[in-house]
């Protein structure tokens, strides 16, 4: 049987009851008696809080887990997907950044470390907090919802390595989730046995290829009756709870191909091996295949790269060819990154001479060096036209100058369909006004940037896979 992870994180939010606290510091606690490392990611409020309790001794017994963020404020108006809702790429990343870096300074501050992960409060996933995590060192996203997802398990997405919307279809077909939550229900009747099922299930659909399955607390709901509420449950039910939440833990690691992990641990057991990499001609031939059609991530036995990844390596490698007269015999895997906005004004079905396609080619070259991102679009002569196009017929202009022939005298830029934008789940993103969205809240403004980063999608590949 494959090794199979089991993630272990919590949204330390509450600050409306004391016992909130106490609830953090007792899960804490179980899972280290068990030599569990938690995830636990906390808002900048309620660090401040335990803060201003003087509640050092929740604040000890968390830092010794891994440290997340989950937003400066959780519950304040405007939610983050309300203040993000209306702004471009540029204007929500910045914002995004003033209203959100007070709490993850405080986090910093009060547990000493950077957080090694970020995650949305409730529904409020966006596009733009990806800049701001690569420029504040957070590697890791660890959520259980979110607009993209990708084969059901961890993917990367923005530089960022995710865990959000591990449900849906799979790769082979099948419908599966390895997400599941232990919140208000624990210590109620039948319970433990629910999700001893919903576990025993998705540690069978992983057991021959091995996986991730992502566990959800909120230690409110240990203390709690419902959210945002002030009644406590009754002593003898959250007693209950912490029995039922450390049998769940005890019962499921003793599974012999069940291991713990963490956010921390993440990037060890999905490394980017892409990063930096030497990619042979045979292997630039194979990419360049696989775009001349359409354009999506790839995967290269247990190498994957993004769309932007690849646009970056074929776009460089035949700027080599026009400069230098020959192709390269390798070329490294540099970061690159999403455009900024959907195309706009870009022309299709078109052909361009030699000297312009080559001449565009120099520019975008140039650009990518300088900027780390795939642009908006791409001019080739007079005519403006959309990456993805320009990226297919590089494809197919790569493909020939790697089988021995010479440069076209015109090439074709034609329609070419950018298929990792399959990837963005628009359902989802029309269900999510509830509790902390307005009802119906919608923004198609993030759908479309979504998918424009999703030009940085690709899967994440475990290091036990091939």
């Amino acid at each position: 049987m494959a090794s199979v992870y089991v993630l272990f994180w919590f949204d330390v939010e509450d600050c409306t009851v004391t016992q909130s606290d106490d609830a953090a510091k007792r899960l804490a606690l179980i899972l280290e008696k068990h030599g569990v490392r938690g995830t636990m990611k906390v808002v900048g409020q309620k660090a401040r809080v335990l803060e201003q309790r003087v509640r050092y001794d929740v604040i000890d017994a968390l830092k010794r887990h891994d440290i997340g963020f989950h937003s400066n404020w959780h519950g304040l108006r405007p939610q983050i997907a309300e203040y993000l809702a209306p702004l471009d790429w540029d204007e929500g990343v910045a914002e995004f950044e003033r209203r959100e870096k007070p709490g993850l300074d405080d986090v910093r501050r009060l547990f000493g470390a950077n957080p090694v992960t970020y995650g949305q409060p409730g529904s409020n996933w966006a596009p733009h907090p990806f800049p701001v995590l690569r420029k504040g060192g957070i590697p890791t996203y660890v959520s259980g919802f979110g607009y993209v997802g990708v084969d059901c398990q961890p993917f990367w997405y923005g530089g960022i390595l995710c865990t959000s919307h591990m449900y849906g279809k799979r790769f082979s077909g099948e419908q599966q989730r390895h997400l599941m939550g232990l919140n208000f229900e624990l210590g109620k009747p039948g319970e433990l046995e629910k999700h001893k099922e919903l576990f025993s299930r998705s540690l069978a659909q992983l057991s021959a290829t091995g996986g991730l399955i992502s566990i959800i607390n909120h230690p409110c709901t240990l203390v709690l009756e419902e959210w945002f509420c002030t009644y406590m449950k009754p002593r003898e039910l959250t007693e209950a709870g912490y029995k039922h939440f450390e049998e769940f833990v005890t019962w499921a690691l003793a599974f012999p191909n069940v291991k713990p992990t963490c956010a921390s641990e993440l990037l060890k057991l999905y490394p980017d091996r892409a990063a930096g990499r030497l990619f042979s001609r045979d292997e630039l031939g194979q990419v360049a295949a696989s775009l001349s059609e359409g354009v999506n991530f790839q995967r290269l036995g247990d190498v994957t790269l993004s769309a932007a990844e690849a646009f970056g390596l074929l776009v460089g490698c035949l700027d080599e060819r026009t400069t230098k007269a020959a192709l390269p015999e390798a070329a490294r895997c540099e970061p690159v990154f999403n455009p900024t906005r959907q195309p706009q004004g870009t022309v299709r079905g078109i052909r361009v001479a030699w000297d312009a396609f080559a001449a565009g080619t120099r520019s975008v070259t140039e650009f990518v060096r300088r900027e780390h991102r795939v642009p908006n679009q791409v001019l080739l002569g007079n005519a403006s036209v959309s990456p993805g196009d320009y990226l297919a017929a590089v494809a197919r202009v790569l493909r020939r100058l790697l089988g021995g022939e010479t440069p076209p005298s015109e090439v074709a830029i034609e329609p070419a369909a950018c298929r990792f934008e399959e990837y963005v789940d628009e359902a989802a993103a029309k269900s999510i006004g509830g509790s902390m969205l307005p009802k119906g809240f919608y923004s198609s403004k993030m759908i479309d940037l979504a998918r424009v980063e999703a030009w940085t999608l690709k899967p994440a590949v475990p290091v036990a896979s091939v």
